[in-house]
């Protein structure tokens, strides 16, 4: 009902209004399970619902601003349906004085831009056109085989995840250029509730150490491939810059972009995970080595909270060395034990 009542609530009389209002009241309190006779406001809180005079305006509004944020078209047909007297503007002129800027914290991207992503080329088909369930022998053959056709690429980058499920997470990213030293890039990433997180954590820091490295060598025109076992990750950047909404997405986006303006092509493929391929088993066990220094910064911090609330007398906690995180710089924690003291040092 509150779905079908916004496009005409404007338009009804007042009475209306209260004859629909009064007609919801029993379905209220049944769902609520509170006696007919109990106040309104009250079965609306315990049924979990909104008053239809609050749901009209929040919709009407939420309409207008959608309209209003898909092109000049959209924008004058919702002029002509919300008037300069429609409610909804005093609800956005409300909202106007708590922000002075209501708009998305997207970018907005030109027609260049849009341009140059098109010089990005992303393969999420499966090496061989094999499937998942296919032998690991069979994986690995028509993986080399696909990794082998960008052997002359100016720079291989792989990426990987690691994820233990509300515990800990890793990601792991290799820089491979053609002639030069490997750099190895080694992340927490926090206590994440899916490993497409992770990869997305290990794509960007990989694409931003390989930025760092092609502008440290002053290098342009050259040829880039990116190698990544996560196919989800693939398709949802395969979308443009244009649509992509998620904040890691758009940053991964602005990398892949800025590596176009320094003249370089890009080019991403699928591969399988954890069927012998050196690089890829490499960058795994990155993402293992971030994954395991998380888990063990989360057991350090805990541990060294109870020291200083005097909960373990017998131990103390002393700064042994900074470890990098995609978020801050953590700070990890060694435990040691003392002898003979009842308070920490």
């Amino acid at each position: 009902m509150c779905f079908g009542v916004a496009p005409w609530w404007f338009d009804t009389s007042l009475s209306d209004r209260e004859l629909l209002q009064r007609v919801r009241v029993q379905p209220e309190h049944i769902v609520a399970g509170i006696p007919k006779a109990a106040n309104r406001e009250d079965a609306l809180r315990e049924a979990r619902l909104k008053p239809i005079n609050g749901v009209a305006h929040r919709r009407a509004f939420e309409y207008y601003r959608r309209l209003k944020a898909k092109g000049p078209v959209r924008a004058k047909v919702a002029d002509s349906i919300f008037q300069p007297e429609h409610p909804i503007h005093v609800r956005l002129a409300k909202a106007q004085r708590l922000c002075s800027t209501i708009d998305s914290p997207e970018k907005r991207h030109d027609a260049k831009v849009l341009q140059w992503a098109r010089r990005v080329h992303f393969n999420t088909t499966t090496p061989g056109g094999l499937k998942r369930d296919a032998p690991e022998k069979d994986k690995k053959v028509h993986t080399m085989r696909r990794v082998q056709r960008f052997r002359d690429f100016d720079y291989q980058v792989w990426t990987d995840g690691s994820v233990m499920l509300d515990v800990s997470s890793g990601a792991g990213a290799l820089v491979h250029p053609k002639d030069g030293r490997r750099e190895k890039v080694v992340l927490g990433a926090g206590s994440l509730a899916c490993s497409y997180r992770a990869e997305c954590v290990a794509m960007e820091a990989g694409l931003k150490r390989l930025v760092d490295v092609i502008e440290l060598r002053k290098q342009h025109r050259t040829r880039v491939v990116t190698f990544t076992d996560s196919l989800s990750l693939l398709m949802a950047l395969n979308t443009c810059p244009a649509v992509v909404e998620d904040a890691i997405l758009r940053r991964i986006w602005d990398l892949i972009l800025h590596i176009v303006r320094l003249r370089a092509s890009v080019n991403f493929q699928f591969v399988f995970s954890h069927c012998g391929v050196p690089r890829n088993v490499a960058a795994d066990k990155a993402a293992e080595q971030g994954s395991q220094s998380h888990s063990r910064i989360r057991r350090g911090s805990l541990t060294s909270s109870l020291v200083w609330r005097g909960r373990c007398g017998t131990r103390r906690a002393r700064p042994l060395r900074k470890v990098g995180c995609h978020a801050h710089i953590v700070v990890r924690y060694s435990m040691t034990f003392g002898k003979h003291r009842s308070t920490p040092r």
